[in-house]
């Protein structure tokens, strides 16, 4: 009888800790910044204008190691040459805005465990990474009018001539990791900060990453406004569209784009059946009826 009593006590257990996970449902809100081509530093690191973003996030924890979250972001980038430290880059005029909706799975490791003075101060420090999927599309204005760029070509994407590549997507994944840091306001509610840099692998968010291709060229063969807003050196200077050989840098290839994520967010814990009580009462009650 007494083994069957703690094979079914075990068996609770595993059932009840199963069921003991706790979930979080957090609001966040926060800021997103842009680095790549049109920060105002041709360095890592230098992030242009920052923009209001918001988003929802189900974080699921069953141990005090790691917990995994689902998460939705909105956002806004944006990047302009009027910003540019350098006078090339000024010149050069060029500038985007888009927006952003990212979509992921993220883990946060929690260094708690390994750091114990750190509940002395009743906070829980993590390091978060995962992976999302984002979809952007940058735009910029021409006479009063927001135009969208990625399907301009202004590259001379898709044309033979230009080696006929492809159109850059406008939907893309990036692998976020970064810090947080969170604390109980109540047993219940959550209040934690968030600094989660995202690399990406498109250098095109800001749509410029490779060459010119000339005016010219470009007018005949995609238009006015391809043309126009593939080379903005003119409006710059307040003259005739400046005439650049095909070829001509108009971007860093060999560095993908970047954007930040900075921020906080209010969860509301819903905790399992705590398997602990359980257990003790389990317990009692064998050790409360010799017979058994």
């Amino acid at each position: 009888m007494r083994d069957f009593l703690f094979i079914s006590i075990f068996s609770l257990f595993c059932f009840t800790t199963a069921l003991s996970q706790s979930y979080e449902v957090r609001s966040v809100v926060g800021i997103t910044y842009y680095q790549g081509d049109l920060s105002p530093l041709p360095v890592r690191f230098s992030f242009s204008q920052g923009h209001p973003a918001y988003g929802v996030s189900l974080s699921v924890k069953s141990n005090k190691y790691v917990s995994i979250n689902s998460n939705f972001l909105k956002g806004t980038l944006s990047g302009t040459d009027e910003d540019a430290s350098g006078l090339w880059r000024r010149r050069r005029n060029l500038n985007f805005t888009s927006y952003l909706y990212e979509f992921g799975v993220t883990s946060e490791f929690y260094l708690n465990p390994f750091i114990k003075q750190l509940d002395k101060f009743g906070v829980k420090v993590y390091y978060t990474t995962g992976i999302n999927v984002f979809h952007f599309n940058p735009k910029t204005q021409l006479n009063g009018e927001w135009i969208a760029l990625q399907p301009l070509g202004t590259e001379g994407q898709e044309l033979a001539e230009y080696g006929n590549k492809s159109k850059y997507s406008l939907t893309q994944i990036n692998i976020p990791f970064g810090m947080g840091i969170n604390f109980n306001l109540s047993p219940n509610i959550v209040m934690g900060f968030e600094v989660v840099p995202r690399l990406t692998f498109t250098d095109y968010i800001d749509d410029v990453s490779g060459s010119y291709v000339n005016y010219d060229e470009l007018l005949n063969a995609r238009g006015l406004n391809a043309a126009s807003l593939s080379n903005r050196t003119g409006e710059y200077l307040e003259s005739e569209p400046v005439q650049v050989e095909t070829g001509t840098g108009r971007g860093d290839p060999n560095d993908n784009d970047w954007y930040l994520f900075t921020g906080m967010y209010i969860g509301y814990k819903i905790g399992g059946i705590p398997p602990i009580s359980l257990e003790k009462q389990a317990l009692e009650k064998i050790e409360s009826n010799p017979d058994l």
